[in-house]
């Protein structure tokens, strides 16, 4: 846990609810990734859910660690849980502002982007990965009737493969809640 808060200085600590929002293509590029601990009024974003029982985690905004992205294609930030426990969970947070139709096409992408973070985390000694339940969520905040995206885009056999290849859960929701220091969980959706 040292190495990766002194690899990610501007980390925060957190215990409750955490929205995520990508302002890039509303701002011109002027403002990123932006993460707060109270919901956006200006624009649709990711949810993660504090649970019944609050939970101690830390939130990397990766755009806030140049050095660290610089050379690889990179997702927007990830959760990770410092509460004690055998095996906490490690969250990868990609975000596709876009169209209902191409949700799918970014799917590839999206899973490319988490994958070479978590990469790098493990090649520069940061985490080990097999000391984790590591999830890979993707989330397209501006299409909330079409979850999981993940339904859209894979077979459970491209889940399998998933799974196999990077011994992580493939998600695809806008809002995700805090299950324990070992588990995520998505929300129960009406049908």
């Amino acid at each position: 846990m040292h190495r990766l808060k002194r690899r990610f200085h501007k980390a925060r600590s957190l215990r409750h609810d955490c929205f995520v929002a990508d302002y890039t293509e509303y701002t011109a590029s002027q403002v990123g990734v932006v993460m707060s601990e109270t919901p956006f009024d200006d624009i649709e974003a990711f949810h993660l859910q504090s649970g019944r029982h609050p939970v101690s985690y830390l939130a990397v905004n990766l755009e806030e660690h140049p050095s660290f992205i610089k050379h690889i294609e990179n997702c927007e930030c990830f959760f990770l849980s410092t509460t004690p426990c055998d095996r906490p969970w490690l969250l990868f947070l990609e975000l596709k502002y876009c169209k209902a139709r191409n949700i799918g096409s970014h799917a590839a992408k999206a899973i490319h982007q988490m994958a070479c973070v978590l990469r790098k985390l493990v090649d520069e000694n940061v985490i080990e990965a097999d000391r984790y339940r590591i999830y890979f969520n993707y989330s397209s905040p501006s299409n909330n009737r079409r979850q999981p995206f993940t339904h859209f885009m894979h077979t459970p056999a491209d889940v399998l493969d998933l799974i196999e290849q990077y011994d992580a859960y493939y998600l695809g929701f806008n809002h995700l809640i805090i299950a324990g220091p070992q588990f995520i969980r998505a929300p129960k959706i009406r049908i």
